[in-house]
């Protein structure tokens, strides 16, 4: 074999390999989304379940989450609340409308359009990057896409 047909060799393996990286890459950042997604939901029914008969979500903080046992595994690490892209989780009451809310941090800009979609009727509210997502607007999914940075934070609110 020839020093010009080692290399070839050599780039073909470069570029298969680089391609498996980069699926494994998507893969794993959809394994992310659907987490994140999974717990978010089981987050909220778990604070709605802890606070029913309650007027309000008054003294909802995240050590009070955690000491209720209500936040999901895979969003603990340690002692505080990450989300699985490594940004901080936040949960606060919001008494204005005897309600809650839950904010996500350090969200991919892929990742962010998705999850600012996700089961948007079945929140009181949606914000990324601190702009409204109106639900009900006939350009939802492009003022969302023009909402997303490269990092981003969403915030969703609940009853």
């Amino acid at each position: 074999m020839t020093l010009l047909e080692t290399l070839g060799a050599i780039l073909v393996g470069l570029i298969i390999l680089a391609g498996a990286a980069l699926g494994l890459n998507a893969a794993f950042s959809s394994s992310k989304l659907g987490e994140t997604e999974q717990n978010l939901v089981t987050l909220r029914m778990q604070v709605q379940h802890m606070f029913s008969g309650s007027a309000d979500y008054s003294g909802l903080d995240n050590s009070l989450a955690l000491k209720a046992g209500v936040v999901p595994k895979s969003f603990i690490k340690g002692e505080v609340l990450k989300n699985a892209f490594g940004g901080n989780i936040t949960l606060t009451p919001v008494t204005a409308d005897a309600a809650f809310s839950i904010e996500l941090t350090s969200i991919p800009q892929e990742e962010c359009t998705k999850l600012a979609k996700f089961q948007t009727d079945a929140w009181l509210g949606v914000d990324v990057n601190g702009h409204v997502v109106d639900r009900l607007s006939d350009t939802v999914v492009t003022d969302i896409v023009s909402y997303c940075e490269d990092t981003n934070t969403i915030l969703f609110t609940a009853r």
